[in-house]
């Protein structure tokens, strides 16, 4: 599965934190970049140095304490990456309602004790109403043609 995601994207930037074991790409994908790591514990007060990155895999959520999980996942979306993919043990401080709250839609599911893979894409987070576009909005050729 990441292997694929890798080999679409292309990212420039590959940021992986924690632990995303069953995951990992292996050796065989070598033709993007080296991926920099991160420990689940350190990531939140070192993303401000890296940057942002195109493609963070984050692993092990449920090791976190809930409320910086959350601050995780939100600077991750929000700042500091383009595309996230996280690997989150489903029943014990984190839900499926909870991923989705975050704007996280299920990709994968895998083992029960692997967990799930989630993922946020900015770039296809949120489609275009169908009203939002100039055919709804006000005609200034009628303003003076009718009285509203």
């Amino acid at each position: 599965m990441l292997a694929n995601v890798l080999h679409q994207e292309q990212p420039a930037t590959y940021l992986v934190i924690g632990n995303p074991a069953p995951l990992d790409p292996g050796p065989d994908v070598a033709d993007g970049p080296a991926p920099t790591g991160l420990a689940l514990e350190a990531a939140t007060d070192l993303l401000t140095e890296l940057g942002r990155q195109d493609l963070v895999l984050v692993g092990g959520l449920e090791a976190l304490p809930r409320k910086d999980g959350e601050i995780l996942l939100s600077r991750l979306r929000d700042v500091y990456a383009r595309r996230v993919l996280a690997r989150v043990v489903l029943g014990g401080t984190w839900r499926h309602n909870d991923m989705t709250a975050f704007g996280f839609t299920r990709l994968a599911e895998m083992d029960p004790a692997d967990g799930v893979l989630y993922g946020f894409d900015v770039a296809s987070y949120k489609t275009t109403p169908d009203w939002l576009n100039p055919r709804y909005w006000a005609n200034p050729e009628l303003w003076d043609k009718y009285r509203w």
